[in-house]
């Protein structure tokens, strides 16, 4: 240790300074050698493992560089944790944009839910789905009549695309006969399907739909 009066150098505790016989304080013992200490600071920023055992070793002996080292090593871990919470943040909000802009894409995860109501079927007929309406073929089978109206669904889309289509068949005087629903799943940018509806159709009504006009009356998309 070191005289607190004439800076000469002094056994540890001593009482009293052998060169000016000043009386020593016992406490300024580790006053000198003891101070905030940035090598100790650095050890524990990069190794906060290092920076522990340092804290703990000199925590009694020489207090204030023991707590540089624990600060630099509570400083890295606090940094550390930072990061890792703002890269899952980040990394969790760029999957669930690529989800979003590729959930078409994938078998059994749909998007939102889409109805179009009549007012809107023209723009979607025209952009988004073509559906072509073939002939209705009735084929008497002796104990029942087997009936079928060819429908084609083309995706006309950038986007692969599900459809649910609800088709209304009406008569010469704009009355409804019936209604049926085809479902073309999973389409294609520009690919189409050959689809059957009224495939049954009551005996009474089979007169009045060999003369009826077929019209898209809802399309659901998702």
């Amino acid at each position: 240790m070191f005289c607190q009066n004439c800076g000469c150098k002094i056994e540890n505790n001593a009482g009293y300074c052998t060169s000016c016989g000043m009386q020593q304080n016992a406490d300024y013992s580790y006053t000198k050698e003891d101070s905030p200490n940035a090598g100790f600071a650095a050890l524990g920023f990069f190794f906060p493992i290092v920076g522990l055992i340092l804290y703990l070793v000199f925590m009694d002996e020489k207090p204030k560089k023991a707590k540089s080292a624990g600060k630099g090593a509570l400083i890295s871990v606090i940094l550390k944790v930072s990061i890792s919470i703002i890269i899952v943040v980040v990394s969790f909000t760029g999957l669930a944009a690529l989800l979003g802009g590729t959930a078409d894409y994938i078998n059994d995860g749909l998007p939102d839910f889409e109805s179009f109501s009549w007012e809107e079927q023209a723009e979607i007929y025209e952009d988004d789905v073509a559906v072509i309406f073939g002939s209705f073929h009735i084929e008497d089978k002796g104990y029942y009549c087997e009936t079928s109206l060819d429908v084609t669904v083309k995706n006309t889309d950038s986007k692969r695309k599900t459809y649910n289509i609800t088709i209304e068949a009406v008569d010469e005087n704009g009355a409804r006969l019936d209604t049926d629903v085809v479902y073309a799943r999973q389409l294609n940018p520009q690919q189409e399907i050959q689809l059957k509806a009224f495939e049954y159709v009551e005996d009474d009504l089979l007169e009045k739909f060999k003369s009826a006009e077929f019209k898209v009356l809802e399309v659901n998309k998702y």
